[in-house]
């Protein structure tokens, strides 16, 4: 009687999140402006709204589009869109529940570092010792919600772009084997995530492109030639996604563990190179819409160009047409010159605090998500 009454008041209270507890009664509802967040416990649904707003408020300053009713689920198994779609859901962003991350975490990491230590022919005690120093950098409950604030609002936005941009892209294809399914070049799919990230994580990507121009090594990256990969513009605007093949690689093994969340666990510097690229790809890309913000002094160049693009143009094309006038050079050759300019101003900057490890989420097909977690060298 008690859990019926509390399930009246939920559904009363609010007409988004009436009608998605019709389509999942089993959970506690937080209405998140334009959606509702869906949690195991009313706290949790609430933590989650809250992240999931202050990414519309981004998403209004950046884009100024108008965003189609959504939800985001911390539950186990993974949900049932289908039912949500039908309550009127547009979009439905899985995330994983707090101990569901925890225990694939755990595992994937324990797997991921005695692999290493195997490779490395380190002897029992020594691989002990290595397995716990990196089970002991799995987010706990406060780095796990500060790790939230940051993507739940990026995942958002890579739904929210495309549905703006190309709504027929995303009625038609809402499962779409990719990271985020737009038709766009994957650098402006990033970019528009990425900028609807809270303050710390931008500030935190920041940081880590200074410390990776000065020839720094960033303990989530490893050794890499950051700064050759962060000056190379024709290469990123070129490039798709690096952590793409991971995250379809990965959908049919999340869609068997029935639990939602996988977790891919990589030592910095011992595993392959693009887990690496895929870091710095979010990095370089988090600049490169700093730059083109505070170059052309417009809070929405990046809704300008993908309008341009969405019409049939090209990035060069809208260069050479709207360039000048919003004080970027004409095209992608100068380009590289001005951006190589700015990236030389921002490496002069003072670097903020860098973290030891990183943890990145990605969204995969079947409605599950996936974790990329970077610990630093494991020597």
């Amino acid at each position: 009687m008690l859990a019926l009454a509390l399930l009246l008041t939920a559904t009363t209270a609010d007409p988004l999140c009436a009608r998605a507890l019709s389509a999942m009664p089993e959970l506690s509802c937080a209405v998140a402006g334009r959606g509702v967040a869906l949690a195991e416990t009313q706290e949790e649904a609430e933590r989650l709204a809250g992240y999931a707003r202050a990414g519309e408020v981004r998403f209004a300053a950046r884009f100024g589009h108008v965003i189609a009713p959504y939800a985001v689920l911390s539950t186990s198994p993974a949900p049932d869109r289908a039912a949500l779609r039908a309550a009127g859901f547009v979009h439905a962003l899985p995330w994983p529940a707090p101990r569901a991350f925890d225990e694939a975490a755990r595992r994937s990491v324990e797997q991921g570092t005695r692999r290493f230590a195997a490779s490395q022919n380190m002897d029992p005690a020594r691989t002990e010792e290595v397995v716990a120093r990196a089970l002991s950098q799995i987010p706990d409950a406060r780095a796990q919600a500060a790790l939230d604030a940051g993507m739940v609002p990026h995942e958002l936005g890579h739904l929210w772009f495309t549905a703006a941009f190309w709504p027929e892209h995303a009625e038609a294809d809402p499962d779409a084997p990719r990271h985020y399914g737009g038709p766009g070049p994957d650098w402006l799919d990033e970019a528009a995530a990425v900028v609807l990230e809270d303050d710390p994580t931008a500030a935190q990507r920041r940081g880590q492109f200074r410390a990776l121009m000065k020839g720094e090594t960033v303990p989530s990256v490893g050794p890499i030639d950051g700064r050759a990969l962060l000056l190379d513009l024709p290469g990123l605007l070129s490039r798709e996604h690096p952590g793409l093949a991971r995250a379809i690689a990965a959908a049919p093994e999340l869609l068997a563990s029935g639990v939602g969340v996988g977790v891919s666990f990589t030592p910095a510097g011992a595993g392959p190179r693009p887990a690496a690229l895929d870091r710095v790809f979010y990095i370089q890309t988090r600049v490169f819409a700093d730059y083109l913000i505070q170059t052309s002094g417009r809070p929405t160049i990046l809704a300008d160009i993908a309008l341009a693009l969405a019409a049939g143009r090209t990035f060069e094309a809208w260069l050479a047409a709207e360039g000048a006038a919003l004080g970027l050079p004409p095209s992608t050759m100068e380009l590289q010159k001005s951006w190589s300019d700015y990236a030389m101003g921002v490496q002069a900057d003072q670097a903020d605090g860098l973290p030891t490890s990183s943890t990145a989420m990605a969204v995969t097909p079947g409605g599950g998500a996936i974790a990329t977690v970077g610990a630093g060298p494991a020597s």
